[in-house]
């Protein structure tokens, strides 16, 4: 996969995705998979805005069931068994539990009922999955195993647990890639670092952007007979200023706060209900995850930093569910942040999220040529994109093929059997550590072998890029030649997992920009100016 920004102007495509975040990738992939010619672009890159603020999980749609939304459950419950499928190298079981409380609606006895429920509404929860990555039915603890598992509760309102079985990403950037390497290996254009200056317009029909390098500062025009605006954050302002109209309702947006921490990461918890908001608790590379933290955004999408303040404010929150932690802002290694849609603010200043994403015809605007999707979880991006496709069919006037995203292995996925693939990657890679196969495996799936070959070429790249750091040389530069790896941080944060949960250290860092130097060929203010944008994402604004 390499990034070739003049196959974006030599021909007219049907589609043209804007924005290269999880809605994005999946649109480009169904669309690609459907037959469709596509391009992909991002001002950014890959996954490099609120995908990235991911905690991980793919989730079954039990919030749903509360709710007694039996309808959303099922498509929570498709969706992650799709996962599940099309990547099992990347996407696992993960056992969750929540405490049970003396009061009726969290008692042990209501958890038991409606865990049990969810085990007959999710019958088909391991259709067509590896048994490596089939997921165990539900169940309940008693208040001893509950208080072992997870120490960090109060005690003295604990009564038990209850337990079930949702999924995990190994690694949610990888997903996210392989999602773009599918589509380019069915002959899509991919680029990253493409911003939009403005669309293109023939009359009331948009027909594609007048596109700009973010890297080389050069403008040509990527032409399109559809155009897909799916930037995120940045969609409602986008959808505004070719509309010249306000988005429509649900569509304001809320700033969503996961936090890596150094503190001891328990198998899986869900907190306590918070002023509303429920805390998870993930286990991640050793440590632990909390999220979401939703609060109202004022600003435009440039403005979203990571913040003392909101953390702050978070950290509050997980010490109120989780009173034994003791959590402070010298524990956190990592803060992810994002921007969402909201529908409002609630009484007690909880934000009411979108719960349905958005897929928005602007014929309804008086503009053809152009469809706007806003998303609402990674969970549900795959399905938000068939349906997307199915709309960019109608409007093509093609009669496209029913969508097998939710079956087709993704880049690296083609896996029959988990056990046996992972037993050969370990014979293949035999001089390295277990962990490190491990990793190696799981990262790059199928494509492991160029991965390895690409160690290989020199002896030197098969060392960790530093004591502290295991992830290879080679790794690096695989990711520079055959992933569009064109910064530093799109290979530490995003193609490896040297910063996926703190920051990598000062020589690993300076390891991996110097063979990125050698291979694109930056001066010593380039690296500097690449060394410091990793290091700022690793950074919290001050109180003010």
């Amino acid at each position: 996969m390499t990034r070739d920004l003049t196959a974006l102007t030599e021909r007219e495509f049907d589609v043209l995705v804007v924005g290269a975040g999880i809605y994005g990738a999946t649109i480009a992939c169904d669309a690609a998979q459907r037959g469709l010619s596509v391009a992909l672009i991002d001002r950014g890159d890959f996954g490099g805005g609120t995908s990235l603020n991911s905690l991980k999980t793919v989730h079954g749609g039990l919030r749903s069931l509360q709710r007694g939304n039996v309808v959303d459950m099922r498509r929570f419950l498709h969706e992650r068994r799709a996962f599940l499928r099309i990547a099992p190298h990347l996407v696992e079981p993960l056992r969750f539990a929540i405490p049970t409380y003396p009061q009726p609606k969290r008692s042990h006895s209501l958890m038991r009922a409606a865990l049990a429920l969810n085990d007959v509404l999710g019958h088909d929860r391991n259709q067509g999955l590896d048994p490596a990555r089939q997921l165990g039915p539900s169940g309940v603890i008693d208040r001893g195993e509950m208080l072992r598992l997870f120490a960090g509760l109060d005690r003295s309102r604990v009564t038990g647990g209850a337990t079930w079985y949702e999924a995990q990403m190994y690694n949610a950037d990888r997903v996210l890639l392989a999602f773009v390497q599918s589509a380019v290996a069915l002959g899509a254009v991919a680029a990253n670092y493409v911003g939009v200056d403005r669309f293109l317009q023939q009359r009331n029909r948009v027909i594609g952007v007048s596109a700009r390098d973010a890297l080389g500062d050069s403008a040509f025009d990527v032409r399109a007979r559809i155009t897909v605006n799916a930037t995120g954050g940045w969609a409602p302002a986008l959808m505004a200023s070719i509309t010249g109209k306000q988005p429509p309702p649900g569509l304001a947006l809320s700033q969503a706060l996961n936090l890596v921490t150094r503190l001891p990461a328990p198998a899986c918890a869900l907190g306590d209900s918070v002023d509303g908001q429920f805390l998870f608790c993930v286990p991640w590379r050793g440590r632990a995850a909390f999220g979401t933290f939703h609060t109202a955004f004022a600003g435009t999408a440039d403005q979203l930093a990571s913040r003392e303040p909101e953390a702050s404010r978070f950290l509050t929150l997980i010490n109120r569910a989780f009173p034994e932690a003791h959590a402070r802002l010298d524990d956190v290694t990592l803060v992810h942040r994002g921007l969402l849609p909201m529908t409002g603010i609630g009484a007690n200043g909880e934000v009411h999220l979108t719960k349905i994403s958005c897929v928005r015809d602007h014929r309804a605007d008086g503009v053809a040529g152009l469809v706007s999707v806003v998303g609402v979880r990674f969970t549900t991006a795959r399905r938000t994109a068939q349906d997307a496709v199915d709309l960019l069919g109608r409007l093509l006037e093609r009669v496209l093929p029913s969508s097998r995203s939710a079956t087709t292995p993704l880049a690296g996925g083609e896996i029959a059997d988990l056990g046996s693939f992972l037993n050969e990657a370990q014979r293949a890679m035999s001089p390295f550590q277990r962990a490190d196969v491990d990793r190696i495996a799981r990262s790059y799936g199928t494509a492991y072998p160029r991965v390895l070959r690409t160690i290989a070429s020199n002896p030197a790249h098969s060392s960790p890029l530093s004591d502290s750091c295991p992830v290879t040389r080679g790794e690096v530069l695989y990711a520079a030649r055959e992933e569009m790896g064109v910064r530093l941080a799109d290979v530490l944060l995003r193609r490896t997992e040297a910063g996926s949960a703190e920051h990598p250290g000062r020589d690993a860092v300076e390891s991996a920009a110097a063979l990125l130097a050698a291979e694109h060929g930056w001066d010593r203010a380039r690296v500097a100016a690449e060394i410091e944008l990793v290091d700022a994402r690793f950074k919290m604004a001050p109180m003010s």
